[in-house]
């Protein structure tokens, strides 16, 4: 856990949204990371008093994005350096164009350059699940601006200063810089694997690459229980040349799926994590699934590691139970939402 929290956290060049050094949550530098240090894997307690009366709605390269409980102001917080970035109240516009409460409990959030001054400041867009109304304020701006009203914005991934992500029940991917309109579209999903609506679209951040990762139907595949009749297809997404780039391996990394966030994790250090594969959730009692690029077999990891037995009702069992469990929580934005 502590190898995936320093390489979350570290400051990465290709990233520009904090190339102020004010920002960069290890003073600049970007630390190699050979496995858990002996004393994090005793102990690790960090006190963050800015944390006090909000809640968090994201993160972006070791920065987090705060939304104060009562006021609705938004803050962005080195938890390194305790360098905070404060932006004025959500609640005027928020009413204007979302209006419904329940988007703001579950609300994501992301950080950005700024399209006026790149090198020196930042912006923050805000967007909804399922909700019309994607939001963006520069720092030191005193309001907040809505950059596109009938926007339902998904599978998100901020890379290298930018946001992409996916309209609602489409196969593009696009891109938003505030206060800009929606940019070009990057790439298109190829349609032979089907509508979107029974396709599931992700994007991830690995070493400085993006992948999008397509999970679809497979026709060719028997299998009794419904989440085994799927397949992945893996892509690198080059925005420069806005093509679509085939994988078929992703070595050592393991990708951890969900449809607010998602993670590429090394393998190399973390003996519990299966290389070249993709974990993903399920609705079901044990929604943790195992998928290997390498087999193409599917498990469910966690389903031996009940901690209490609930077939005879003695106490019921409490997740998450593994690093995989723990990772995949992460990745569930309304998982952890739902204790701010």
């Amino acid at each position: 856990m502590a190898s995936v929290c320093t390489r979350v956290s570290n400051y990465s060049p290709c990233r520009p949204p904090e190339r102020s050094t004010r920002y960069h949550p290890l003073s600049g530098g970007r630390l190699p990371i050979s496995g858990p240090p002996a004393a994090i894997l005793r102990s690790l307690r960090v006190r963050l008093p800015e944390l006090r009366r909000h809640r968090i709605v994201g993160f972006t390269d070791g920065l987090i994005i705060l939304l104060h409980k009562r006021t609705t102001a938004v803050r962005v917080l080195n938890p390194f350096t305790g360098v905070a970035v404060d932006l004025p109240p959500l609640a005027p516009v928020f009413h204007q164009v979302v209006k419904n409460r329940n988007s703001l409990l579950y609300m994501s959030a992301a950080v950005c350059t700024s399209a006026t001054s790149p090198m020196t400041s930042i912006a923050v867009i805000v967007w909804f699940p399922y909700t019309a109304g994607v939001l963006s304020c520069e720092a030191g701006h005193p309001s907040w601006e809505v950059i596109h009203k009938d926007m339902e914005l998904l599978n998100t991934l901020p890379f290298q200063g930018r946001l992409y992500g996916f309209r609602r029940l489409t196969r593009q991917i696009s891109t938003l810089q505030s206060p800009n309109p929606l940019g070009p579209v990057v790439a298109h999903v190829p349609a032979k694997f089907g509508d979107p609506v029974s396709c599931s679209y992700n994007l991830v951040d690995y070493c400085g690459h993006m992948l999008l990762v397509v999970r679809h139907g497979s026709a060719t595949r028997e299998a009794k229980e419904s989440w085994q009749r799927c397949a992945f297809t893996i892509f690198e997404v080059d925005v420069s040349s806005w093509k679509l780039l085939p994988v078929s391996s992703i070595g050592n990394l393991a990708l951890f799926l969900c449809r607010d966030r998602c993670l590429s994790v090394s393998a190399k250090h973390l003996p519990s994590i299966s290389r070249n594969s993709v974990y993903y959730y399920v609705p079901l009692p044990n929604p943790v699934v195992l998928h290997s690029l390498s087999n193409k077999s599917f498990e469910r990891p966690t389903t031996l590691c009940q901690v209490h037995d609930t077939m005879k009702r003695i106490r019921p069992s409490v997740r998450p139970f593994t690093l995989a469990d723990h990772l995949l929580t992460y990745c569930n934005h309304r998982e952890w939402q739902q204790h701010p």
